[in-house]
């Protein structure tokens, strides 16, 4: 006979705190599920069904966690719901025992994202945000899962960096739809295999390193490509790769992206912590343009939450690129476009549309030309800022102008702006210049010719 099921106490007390029943509960997972990829259609019978002692399987104990979170202010951990039935873990948050090291978090959302099962990949979660950023980093002592041969060296470090660049370049170009898997798969097959061989302590610290930025990268063409939940896992990842290889540049540019993502998601408070802590972890260790990109990220997460001193920190951030020869790097460049378009974030928040509209036609005159991506995404931004202060014609000029390097690029942001634009000009159709831009976008629906894996890929991108 089948055993009775425990009923979840747990999860009862959760609802009691929260103050919602089983179908509110239920809406709350069924947006979350929407928002990822994995669309619901769950009711209060459901809930129901849990509250009795049934484990729903993964993503949905990670997103009834995260529901949770929100709405309560606190973290909420997949275990506190108890959902989650023995020996069970988190895909999303949590290590199964024994697989606590940052290689073998790697190798796990490698194999994950490899599955191309969102449910292995868990879901967005503003408890996993809880990341350590102490300032003392130490090299954690190898663990022996070396491989006999080949013994590994800096030869093998400079050919990382070498495609860290060439994939930074390309994502730059072309948006993360070309360059997205290809780096996945590279440091599937060629970087992972190379950290469990043996090599000299100074060679692994410098593996590791260049491992942490190539993640960092990999977590932000997942950003490009609205694939939250995995990008969240590989910028953590990043942030472990960098605190084992004792390098604190690397961490912070890994809680900058949790940051930058979470300001994108509406997460405001994290947002700003996250910034807080990649300042405080990294800008005494990086050149000026570098505490510029750092400071600038600050100024928005503090804009976001109504601080008046955000200008002030982007004029501090504006000191700091005066002071730099280059803003050139792999990963963390930063120049005057991209101060520029904090600017214009910062004036928005502030509700200063002239303003954003003026930085963002700055930022534009110095984008450089190779930063296709960025000039649409800054295209699009001001012809909604013309637009929100009447300049219809101005805007319609602006979008056709994005129109124009869209079909170039493969972003899922940018698809993005390509909906909102329809639907922010679809109010002004019977407008000459917006009936033919509502035309023209209807042969250009996001996405049309493509998926998410299989990019329109331009030549000798990797």
């Amino acid at each position: 006979m089948r055993s009775p099921r425990t009923p979840n106490q747990a999860l009862r007390f959760l609802l009691a705190e929260a103050g919602w029943t089983g179908a509110r509960l239920a809406r709350q997972v069924n947006t979350l599920g929407a928002a990822q990829g994995t669309p619901r259609h769950y009711d209060r019978t459901t809930v129901a069904h849990w509250l009795a002692g049934s484990r729903p399987r993964a993503p949905v104990p990670g997103l009834v966690a995260e529901a949770l979170s929100r709405h309560l202010g606190r973290p909420v951990r997949v275990e506190d719901t108890g959902l989650l039935g023995p020996g069970q873990w988190d895909h999303g948050v949590e290590s199964p025992p024994g697989e606590g090291s940052a290689v073998e978090r790697l190798d796990r959302i490698l194999r994950d994202t490899g599955r191309r099962s969102v449910a292995l990949v868990g879901a967005y979660s503003l408890a996993a945000l809880a990341v350590p950023h102490g300032p003392s980093f130490a090299a954690k002592p190898r663990t022996s899962t070396a491989t006999p041969a080949p013994r590994v060296d800096m030869a093998h470090v400079a050919s990382a960096r070498e495609l860290l660049g060439l994939y930074s370049r390309a994502d730059a170009s072309f948006g993360a739809g070309p360059v997205r898997e290809p780096l996945r798969q590279y440091l599937s097959t060629t970087l992972l295999p190379w950290l469990r061989c043996d090599m000299k302590p100074a060679v692994r610290r410098e593996l590791l390193t260049v491992a942490a930025q190539l993640t960092y990268l990999c977590a932000f063409t997942h950003f490009d490509m609205n694939r939250h939940a995995a990008a969240q896992r590989f910028y953590l990842t990043s942030i472990e790769l960098a605190r084992e290889a004792g390098d604190p540049v690397g961490h912070a540019l890994g809680l900058r992206g949790l940051s930058v993502q979470a300001h994108a998601l509406g997460h405001f408070a994290e947002a700003q912590r996250l910034a807080e802590a990649a300042v405080r972890t990294g800008a005494r260790h990086v050149p000026p343009h570098q505490q510029a990109f750092f400071l600038g990220q600050l100024a928005v997460t503090k804009a976001g939450l109504g601080d008046t001193r955000a200008t002030r920190m982007l004029a501090t951030a504006e000191r700091c690129l005066e002071r730099s020869s280059s803003g050139v790097s792999p990963v963390g460049a930063f120049h005057h476009g991209s101060l520029a378009l904090q600017h214009a974030a910062v004036a928005r928040s502030m509700s200063d549309n002239r303003a954003a509209a003026r930085a963002l036609d700055l930022s534009l005159r110095c984008r450089p030309a190779d930063e296709r991506r960025s000039g649409a995404l800054g295209l699009a931004e001001l012809a909604a800022v013309q637009l929100a202060a009447g300049r219809l014609e101005q805007a319609c000029r602006t979008w056709r102008d994005f129109l124009d390097v869209h079909p170039h690029i493969h972003s899922a942001r940018a698809d993005d702006r390509l909906r909102a634009l329809t639907a922010e000009l679809r109010p002004h159709a019977a407008h000459p210049a917006a009936a033919a831009l509502l035309a023209r976008t209807r042969e250009m629906r996001p996405g049309a010719g493509r998926d998410s894996d299989r990019a329109r890929r331009p030549r000798n991108v990797p």
